[in-house]
C-alpha cells in the first residue's frame, strides 16, 4: 500500500505555528517591553496608590499633650498601628494609642544627651536612633527603655557618625545612614557590621548627605541621597543596582529627598522638604503622582521631614515648618 501524502498537511503544520509564533511576538512587543510578573500582580490585587485622602492634622498647639513640638524629626508606626513621633531637639519619642487616640511619651534612656532622628519597630521591640549618642536605644512597644542594642562608634571607629535615618528588615538586619562619613551601615542580624557602603561623592554608589533609608520586600534597600538629588537602590547584599533622579535627569522630581517608607506592595513614599512635597512611587521606582501645595492649607505639606505607613494604609507625615503630623489614607486600584 502507498504511504498517505504528508506534503500539505506538514506545510499546513508550518503556516500555523508560524502565525502562533506571530501572535505571541505582536502581544510580547504591544507593550514596548517584557512585562514584570510584579506588575501583572500590582493590577489583579488593586494594590498601586492612586492618591492621597488628608485624615487629620496634629498641629503643634499649647492644648496638645505633645505640645511643644520643638524639633520633629522621623516617624513609624507598630504592628498595632501606634504611631511614633520624635521629637529631636526636647529628646522625646510621643507614641499615638490608635485605640483611644491619645498620647503618652516613651522613657529617656539613661545616657545624656539624647536626639531621637528615627523610630522604627523590629517586632515586639521599638529601635530608636540616637543621633547625639550615636546609638540604637531598645525599648518595649509601649515605650519601656531596654537597652542601648547598638553603640555605633564601636561598630565604626573613627569619625564619630552623624545617624540620620535608620531601618530594619524582617529578618533583623538593619541599615543606619551616616551623614559623617556620607556612607551607609548593613548590619547583619547579629548586630555586627556587615559592610560599608558609599563614601562622598555624586557619582554612582556615592552619597552627599543620606538622609532617609528603607527595606523592599526582596531584602534590597533604597537611600534617600538628599545632596545629589536622587535615591539609590541597593540589592540584599549590599550591592548597588540603580540611581533615580539626579542633577542631571531632565524631569526629576526630587529637590531634596528625606525620609522614605515602603507599603506592604513595595510602593516608596518619600519625603521631599526642599520641594515641600511627598513623592509616590512604584515598585520599580517609577514615579505615581506627588502632593503637596495644590492641596488646601490644613492638609498640604510644607517641609515634609518623614514618612511612615502603618499597617491599615494610614500614611504619617512629620512636617518640621508646621511642627505637625499629618496623616493621610493611600487609595489603591
Amino acid at each position: 500500500m502507498a504511504a498517505p501524502a504528508r506534503g500539505p498537511r506538514r506545510a499546513g503544520a508550518r503556516r500555523a505555528l508560524a502565525g502562533a509564533l506571530l501572535l505571541v511576538v505582536a502581544a510580547g512587543c504591544a507593550g514596548g517591553s517584557a512585562r514584570d510578573p510584579r506588575d501583572e500582580a500590582v493590577r489583579a490585587n488593586g494594590s498601586t496608590p492612586v492618591a492621597l485622602s488628608f485624615l487629620a492634622a496634629y498641629e503643634n498647639v499649647a492644648s496638645a499633650p505633645y505640645y511643644p513640638l520643638d524639633g520633629i524629626a522621623g516617624c513609624g508606626y507598630g504592628p498595632d498601628g501606634t504611631l511614633m513621633v520624635c521629637d529631636e531637639k526636647r529628646g522625646i519619642v510621643h507614641a499615638q494609642d490608635p485605640r483611644n487616640l491619645s498620647w503618652s511619651e516613651f522613657d529617656a534612656p539613661p545616657t545624656r544627651p539624647y536626639q531621637p532622628v528615627d523610630v522604627v519597630c523590629d517586632g515586639l521591640k521599638v529601635l530608636v536612633l540616637d543621633r547625639a549618642g550615636a546609638s540604637i536605644q531598645r525599648y518595649e512597644a509601649r515605650g519601656a527603655w531596654l537597652d542601648e542594642l547598638v553603640d555605633l562608634r564601636q561598630l565604626d571607629p573613627g569619625e564619630h557618625p552623624l545617624a540620620n535615618a535608620l531601618a530594619v528588615d524582617r529578618d533583623g538586619r538593619m541599615v543606619v545612614a551616616d551623614g559623617a562619613s556620607q556612607q551607609v551601615l548593613l548590619l547583619d542580624s547579629f548586630v555586627s557590621l556587615h559592610l560599608r557602603i558609599g563614601g562622598p561623592g555624586a557619582v554612582a554608589d556615592q552619597f552627599r548627605d543620606p538622609a532617609g533609608i528603607a527595606f523592599m520586600d526582596d531584602g534590597g534597600f533604597v537611600v534617600a541621597d538628599q545632596g545629589n538629588r536622587r535615591l539609590c537602590r541597593y540589592g540584599r547584599n549590599g550591592f548597588f543596582e540603580e540611581t533615580v533622579g539626579g542633577d542631571f535627569e531632565v524631569d526629576n522630581p526630587f529637590v531634596a529627598p528625606a525620609g522614605i517608607d515602603v507599603d506592604r506592595f513595595g510602593n516608596v513614599f518619600v519625603a521631599d522638604p526642599a520641594a515641600g512635597r511627598v513623592h509616590v512611587l512604584d515598585h520599580r521606582l517609577r514615579l505615581l503622582f506627588s502632593i503637596g501645595p495644590e492641596l488646601s492649607l490644613q492638609a498640604a505639606p510644607v517641609v515634609p521631614v518623614d514618612v511612615a505607613v502603618g499597617p491599615d494604609g494610614t500614611l504619617a507625615v512629620t512636617d518640621r515648618s508646621r511642627a505637625a503630623i499629618l496623616t493621610y489614607r493611600i487609595a489603591y486600584e
